[in-house]
C-alpha cells in the first residue's frame, strides 16, 4: 500500500531563552493567569543560530500512519523558527474566516483542544499559534479525523517540539481539504510534570 505522506508546513515561531531541558487529570479554564516578568538573555548571533539548530535537530514530523518523516532539512527548518530576538513587532497572520481561542489550560497526559470528550470539531484547520506559560516541557500537538459523530478516529499528523524554549510557536497545516479534524495535545515527557498552555489559537474553515 502506497502511504500518503500528507505532512505539517511548519512556520515554527518560537521565544526562546537558554533553560535547561525538562522532561491523570485533564483541566481546562478560560481565564489566562498572569506570570511574573522573567529577565531574558540576550543571545549573540552565533548563540542563536546554535539555539535554532538545537531546537531544529528536535522537530519530529510524523504521518497518518504514525511514521517519522523527513520532509526538511535541518537548515530549511532553522529558517523557519523566529527567536524572541528576532521577532517583528507586527502580526504576520492574516485573519481567516474563523479562530477558535482556548484561553489557558494544562495536562499531565493529554488534552483535546475545545469544550467535550474530544474537544470541538474544526474544518479545514490551517494555522495554529500556541503561547506556552513559563519554560516548555517536551510535548506534542495532533490532528485526528473527525468521525462524523462528534468522535475522533485516526491520527492524521502530528508534530513533536522539545522543551526547554520560552514563548510561542505557530505552525500552518497542511491536511485534506473539505475534512473536520480535533485537535490534541500530549505530554511527550514525563507525565509527572504538568504541561502548561497559556492559550492555544486556531484558524479555521
Amino acid at each position: 500500500m502506497k502511504a500518503n505522506f500528507k505532512y505539517w508546513s511548519i512556520a515554527a515561531v518560537l521565544g526562546i531563552s537558554l533553560f535547561d531541558f525538562m522532561g491523570t487529570s485533564k483541566v481546562e479554564a478560560a481565564e489566562v493567569k498572569e506570570s511574573l516578568p522573567i529577565e531574558e538573555k540576550i543571545l549573540s548571533q552565533d548563540e542563536i543560530e546554535a539555539k535554532k539548530e538545537e531546537i531544529a535537530s528536535q522537530i519530529k514530523i510524523f504521518d497518518e500512519n504514525n511514521k517519522e518523516i523527513h520532509p526538511y532539512t535541518t537548515e530549511q527548518l532553522k529558517s523557519m523558527i523566529r527567536l524572541t530576538e528576532e521577532q517583528p513587532t507586527d502580526n504576520p497572520i492574516k485573519v481567516l474566516k474563523k479562530t477558535y481561542s482556548s484561553g489557558y489550560f494544562d495536562f499531565y497526559y493529554n488534552i483535546w483542544l475545545g469544550k467535550g470528550t474530544y474537544g470541538k470539531t474544526f474544518k479545514d484547520p490551517s494555522t495554529l499559534i500556541v503561547t506556552y506559560k513559563g519554560t516548555a516541557r517536551k510535548f506534542s500537538v495532533s490532528a485526528f479525523y473527525d468521525d462524523g459523530r462528534g468522535g475522533a478516529k485516526g491520527r492524521a499528523q502530528k508534530v513533536t517540539l522539545p522543551g526547554g524554549w520560552k514563548g510561542q510557536f505557530h505552525m500552518n497545516w497542511n491536511l485534506k481539504k473539505g475534512k473536520s479534524y480535533h485537535i490534541k495535545f500530549e505530554n511527550e515527557g514525563n507525565t509527572d510534570k504538568l504541561i502548561t498552555i497559556n492559550q492555544a489559537t486556531l484558524w479555521y474553515n
